[in-house]
This record gives structure tokens, sequence and C-alpha cells, in this order.
């Protein structure tokens, strides 16, 4: 691995528990490798989460777009690269880009997060003069993070928030979202067809114990051969925690 403020370089090779029945990469591993690299990054860096503790902030994650442009595989050696940018009022940036042995770009995740007061559950636009937060590069890449407008999508099941699917915060880890997402759709398009895209966003946490009704709608695209779907999951109170789209080709 490499330790740079503005950009941040580490490999992995990619296990057989990250792959589907295909032998490809899941979307959930490649976000959970996305997460590591930048969690690593702040590491190194000093944002520690000691400095979050102590200033009594969280980075919470308001939205992310995976894409595909190529398979990913058992037993291949990818190399991350992770770009940070400075905020932009209270959005912070980072996008992170895999690349397979011979150069190729074969995905890509662009990653919207909010800093919160752990205390008063506030946004933050500015962070706390202690955390000395050190990104000051421009955004240079981003996804467009569209969402169709559903109303009339169904409910297709449930989902618990267990204690192995929960961060150290006690809510739903951003990365299993996107396994309830793809779990929650046919295997007409999951196993069939090939994931090009996942966009997320996340509105409300979800808490350990707590259970989600899942909604699920076939979006179709005249004159086009992919699978579209949207996904929304809502707590027991009636409140939207996530929306989802996926595009499968």
């Amino acid at each position: 691995m490499s330790a740079n403020i503005d950009v941040y370089e580490q490999s992995f090779i990619v296990g057989q528990y990250e792959c589907d029945c295909n032998g490809r990469m899941k979307a959930g591993a490649l976000m959970s490798q996305s997460q590591a690299i930048s969690t690593n990054h702040c590491n190194d860096i000093g944002l520690t989460i000691d400095v979050y503790h102590r200033t009594h902030t969280v980075f919470l994650l308001a939205k992310a777009s995976l894409e595909l442009y190529g398979e990913i595989k058992v037993g291949d050696k990818i190399r991350m690269v992770t770009r940070p940018s400075r905020p932009n009022r209270a959005i912070y940036s980072r996008y992170t880009q895999f690349f397979n042995e011979q150069g190729v770009e074969v995905a890509a995740q662009d990653s919207k997060w909010v800093l919160v007061d752990t205390d008063t559950r506030k946004i933050l636009r500015n962070p706390p003069e202690e955390m000395n937060f050190p990104f000051h590069m421009e955004m240079e890449k981003e996804h467009d993070f569209t969402i169709p407008k559903v109303k009339d999508a169904k409910q297709t099941g449930t989902e618990r928030v267990t204690y192995s699917r929960t961060d150290d915060n006690g809510h739903l880890n951003n990365t299993q979202y996107a396994d309830i997402i793809l779990d929650n759709l046919p295997f007409s398009a999951t196993v069939d067809r090939q994931m090009k895209k996942l966009v997320i966003n996340y509105h409300n946490e979800a808490k350990m114990g707590e259970e989600l009704a899942i909604f699920t709608k076939e979006l179709t695209e005249e004159g086009s051969d992919s699978l579209s779907y949207y996904v929304s999951g809502l707590d027991q109170n009636g409140k939207k925690c996530f929306e989802g789209f996926a595009r499968f080709e």
C-alpha cells in the first residue's frame, strides 16, 4: 500500500468468499473493500476512531454509486486507488477505482459522506479544529446518482438488522445495503446477467434489531436490453431508510 494525503493505493486478491455463484465479485464485497481502503487511508494520516470519539463526530454515508466496467473473478489481483476531495458545503466525496493486473479499470465507486455531531445529530458544514481535515483536491470524476421516483413499488420481503450486519455504531453497515438490494431481486437479473450499476441513497439509519420492509419494482427502459430495478426499505414506523437502483446487462 502507499500512503499519501491526496491519493492512496492498496491491492488485494479476490477471495472465493467475496464472490457469487458465477465466481464474480459481489457488489457488497467491492463496497467492503472500498470502505476498508478509505478507513486505512484515514488511519494513516491520523484521522482515527479516537479522533472521532474526542470530537464527538462520525462520518455517515449519504450516497454511493458503484459501476462495473468488466468482470472481477475469484483469484484476480486488484489494485485500488482512492482519492478524497475537499468538502463541498457539507458533502465529502471519495472516488475509488479498481484496476486488474493488466491496468484496466474494472470498477469504480463514488461515495458522498456527511460529517455528523454525535451529540446533536446535526450535519456539520465544517469539521472541528482538532480534526484537521487535510484533503484539498477538487473532485475529478463523479457518477450519476439518479434514482427514478417510484410510488407503486410492491413489498416483496422483510430484512432484519441482525448483529452480524451492524457496524460499530450499532447501525446496519452501509455495505450490507447492497446485499439486501440484490437479495430481493430475481435470479434472472442477479444470476443470469451481470450488474453494471448500483446506486444507493441512505436516508435514515437502521438500528440493530429493527426490521425493514423491502419494496421493489422492475423498471422498463424503452429500446434497451438491460434490466433495471428500484428497491427501497422502510422501518417499522414507515420511515424510508434507503432507496436503491440497480441495472443489469
